[in-house]
């Protein structure tokens, strides 16, 4: 068994810390997937519905993959000895990505929705995975070497306060990785639907993590090339912004994912995008926002 001692605090609700082994035993001898380090009406800017939509959707369609991807290559070497945290893991597909590309670093993976993930811990058993706030995360300081997180700031309403989380759990030199919507008007019923709180604008992410007390090293744009597209279509969804609700609303996000779920096209434009971030293009609009920091610092062993 492994023991998380002085990594994360003890939940409120248990009388000692659980010991992890592809789970969390627990002082009566159960197990659970996850420790909850929040109350179970806890606000959540998601539903278990949308949780559904996600899983569907996410893990093979191209700006997902093309995401994930752009993410791992970003967040270079961690130690073999090194703990890396998914903020916002869902039900796991960054995570799976994760122990392909970094194997046996400890894995750990943060959320607040419940079957989410205990999907997660059906895909990636040796991860830690802890349902909590990313406003309040239950790990000492500096106890982690490198953050990823995709998709989650546009829905928590402090997100300064996230990003300040970020630096503290980091270890000096430690790096992390930010994806999040970007275009600001561009917000649609779309976003309404998911529970985005906003969408990002150029630089707005970067300026904030500074402000947080973190370095960037690279703040660029995901789905540049298909963006003249995705800006049409989205312009024209902003007319229809209070014309959909309920079922109706949640039909017709449905049907946008599934018109674009395997489009070769989509997919030809991120290789081509990829090879130009590599090359050091930058274009300056994109469909997402990545951004890159790091804990000032010199970086530790492990």
């Amino acid at each position: 068994m492994t023991s998380a001692e002085g990594v994360l605090r003890q939940p409120a609700a248990a009388a000692s810390l659980a010991e992890f082994e592809r789970g969390w035993k627990l002082a009566d001898g159960t197990a659970t997937p996850f420790l909850s380090y929040v109350d179970d009406d806890a606000a959540v800017n998601w539903s278990d519905e949308l949780e559904d939509l996600h899983e569907e959707s996410s893990r093979d369609h191209f700006i997902d993959v093309w995401t994930r991807g752009a993410m791992l290559e970003r967040l270079g070497p961690v130690g073999t000895e090194g703990r890396i945290i998914d903020l916002g893991c869902s039900t796991g597909y960054l995570l799976e990505d994760l122990a392909a590309a970094y194997p046996g670093r400890q894995l750990l993976g943060v959320d607040l929705v419940a079957p989410g993930l205990a999907k997660a811990h059906e895909l990636v058993p040796d991860a830690w995975l802890l349902r909590a706030d990313v406003c309040d995360l239950p790990l000492a300081d500096s106890s982690v070497d490198a953050v990823v997180t995709a998709n989650l700031l546009e829905h928590v309403p402090d997100d300064k306060g996230a990003l300040r989380e970020i630096l503290r759990v980091l270890k000096p030199g430690g790096r992390a990785v930010a994806v999040v919507p970007a275009g600001p008007g561009t917000y649609d019923y779309y976003d309404r639907f998911l529970g985005h709180e906003r969408r990002y604008g150029s630089g707005e992410l970067a300026g904030k993590a500074r402000e947080a007390g973190l370095e960037v090293l690279e703040d660029a744009h995901l789905g540049s090339i298909l963006y003249p597209a995705f800006w049409a279509v989205k312009k024209n969804n902003r007319r229809r912004y209070d014309q959909l609700e309920g079922d109706e609303l949640e039909r017709k996000v449905a049907a946008d994912i599934e018109n674009t779920q395997n489009s070769s096209l989509g997919a030809l434009a991120c290789k081509a995008e990829r090879s130009l971030l590599r090359r050091r293009v930058r274009i300056p609009f994109g469909i997402r926002g990545i951004t890159v920091m790091r804990r000032p610092g010199e970086a530790g062993g492990g």
